[in-house]
């Protein structure tokens, strides 16, 4: 939809945010292979991305968690808008010794839930409101206890929207 914008984030923690216009993202026939959304360092690859529709980004965070149970969410706005084809801007300090390397980045809200699936199958709840909120240049803070030699494999959320049609 127009309005709408577009949230990429690669697995080195750079991000980049444009507008899902016509004229950023003209129409194309099949054939072609399409236009770039984000360019790439030496050993970095697209982890995600995240559609925000028009009128969604107030009260609205990016939510980042790693391989070894660390998470954070920062506001939005601190994700400045940029046109496509850049490298971005850091989304996430990325410590692979220390803090694991990135599995997920999502766009959410404090009432939305975040659901995080660990390598030995389980999952935990947590309502995005209690994850603290930090500057997009940090590392985070302990999302999920591991045991050893058990990672965090996926981060999804379940939105309030989800939560009450639901009951």
């Amino acid at each position: 939809n127009n309005g709408d914008e577009l949230l990429l984030v690669s697995t080195k923690g750079m991000s980049l945010r444009f507008t899902a216009d016509d004229e950023s993202l003209r129409p194309m026939g099949r054939s072609t292979s399409g236009v770039i959304g984000m360019k790439f360092r030496a050993q970095d690859s697209l982890l995600t991305m995240a559609r925000v529709s028009s009128g969604f980004a107030a009260n609205s965070f990016v939510f980042t968690a790693t391989n070894a149970g660390y998470g954070k969410k920062t506001p939005l706005d601190e994700y400045r808008l940029q046109g496509r084809g850049g490298i971005g801007i850091k989304a996430a300090k990325i410590d692979e010794s220390s803090r694991g390397s990135l599995v997920s980045a999502l766009v959410l809200r404090d009432e939305d839930e975040v659901l995080a699936i660990t390598s030995a199958g389980t999952v935990m709840r947590t309502p995005a409101a209690e994850v603290r909120q930090t500057g997009r240049d940090s590392m985070g803070v302990r999302l999920v206890n591991l045991d050893e030699g058990v990672a965090l494999v996926s981060v999804t959320k379940n939105s309030e929207d989800e939560i009450s049609s639901k009951s």
